[in-house]
């Protein structure tokens, strides 16, 4: 089965056309299909590009402002676009194709963003959580649901109205007759039910990232790291708060299934996995991200078992969640700097944008196999590319990860 991005976005078929396995510089198409969906924004104009085999089409939108940065959604399937001031949306509409089944050309369509814009006196933060991008304007927090995003919906944003000044954007931790969420004052992380402040709370100041998977909100806070669990009983919930041990360093994290990775300021990756116990712990020692000397420009992780991808001014380095890694030159790039170089990931891939060299490469792992590859390089389109976004169904492409 193939997955189609329909209606509302471009299929990037052939992006790349280098031959897999190839070290030759012909740039050729002789290689499987690999299809995907990139959204670019430009450091030099407001323009949002899409990539389509190569070659960059702008839609009719653009971001309110020169340099966008993009956060895909926790499904793959939409986008928040942040500048100074202001937020808009764009969703694209993955719809699956049966294995020969016809493409029709009519459904080659731009997207067109949302309605929908938020704007700030402040600089806008947005956050992922479950089932919506969590925005904070003005020091109050803004949901947003993915679905009303959707083709057909009225999109709209659900404040959730505490009276309080608000330092970071929310966590939803449940949504129905009550609503329950993790709310940030500056001087403690809260839980709220509804507009009620609980006794649930944990000492942070200054919020360094959260992330939210599952029944699990992870946030790194101060020097510290810890995680707000809610679960569900008979008659009622309960909520834990536990403190991660062995991480004190601020840290940014990401999570991708199930699994949950951080980089800290300590240049160290930590992996957290769900035990026996239905708890996260520590997965093993932290380990470098990247070799002595060498400054880490840019990281991420893959949707499928988030293998790391830690990209470095001359290459990148895949680590398993053990610290186990392998690395792959960028050959086509040279005299480069971490200025000139963006990342974006996908379902087993990666894809590194070289400004200075005018390169795109694709690095993947096919079914079946152990490590990463260069799928191919292809000629960047796209002067100044200040961000990207993949889109892409998160976790459903089928491939055998082995570590």
């Amino acid at each position: 089965m193939k997955v189609t991005l329909k209606n509302s976005a471009i299929i990037l078929s052939s992006l790349i056309l280098a031959a897999c396995g190839s070290d030759s510089d012909d740039h050729s198409d002789a290689h499987e299909e690999h299809e995907h969906a990139l959204m670019i924004s430009q450091q030099n104009t407001m323009a949002l590009s899409f990539l389509e085999e190569g070659a960059a089409e702008n839609l009719d939108d653009t971001a309110a402002a020169n340099g966008a940065a993009l956060l895909l959604s926790n499904t793959g399937e939409h986008a928040a676009i942040i500048t100074a001031g202001q937020v808009q949306f764009v969703a694209a509409h993955l719809e699956e194709e049966e294995e020969g089944e016809a493409h029709d050309e009519e459904e080659h369509e731009l997207p067109e963003l949302s309605t929908l814009e938020l704007t700030s006196t402040a600089q806008p933060i947005v956050a992922n959580t479950i089932g919506h991008f969590s925005v904070l304007v003005d020091g109050a927090t803004q949901l947003v649901p993915y679905e009303l995003l959707e083709e057909g919906q009225i999109p709209d944003s659900e404040p959730l109205s505490l009276g309080i000044t608000e330092t970071y954007p929310a966590l939803l931790l449940e949504e129905g007759d009550e609503v329950v969420s993790l709310v940030f004052n500056g001087t403690n992380a809260v839980v709220y039910e509804d507009d009620t402040a609980t006794l649930d709370t944990q000492a942070c100041a200054t919020v360094n990232s959260t992330v939210h998977s599952g029944e699990f909100a992870l946030v790194s806070c101060d020097d510290a790291s810890f995680i707000v669990k809610l679960e569900e009983g008979e008659s009622d919930h309960t909520i834990e708060i536990t403190t991660i041990a062995g991480v004190s360093t601020p840290v940014t994290w990401a999570t991708r299934g199930g699994v949950f990775v951080g980089r800290g300021n300590d240049d160290k990756f930590y992996v957290l996995e769900e035990n026996a116990d239905e708890e996260l712990e520590l997965e093993g020692s932290a380990f470098d991200a990247t070799e002595e000397s060498a400054e880490l420009c840019d990281w991420g992780i893959d949707s499928l078992e988030a293998d790391i991808f830690a990209l470095t001014a001359s290459k990148v380095t895949i680590f398993d969640h053990e610290g186990e890694s392998h690395s792959i030159t960028l050959d086509e790039t040279e005299n480069a700097d971490c200025d000139d170089l963006r990342m974006t990931t996908s379902n087993s891939a990666v894809f590194v944008f070289d400004n200075l060299n005018g390169v795109l490469y694709e690095i993947d792992k096919e079914e079946d196999a152990t490590e990463y590859h260069i799928h191919g390089r292809e000629d960047l389109s796209v002067d100044g590319v200040a961000d990207a976004v993949n889109f892409h169904e998160v976790g459903t492409e089928s491939h055998d990860h082995e570590h």
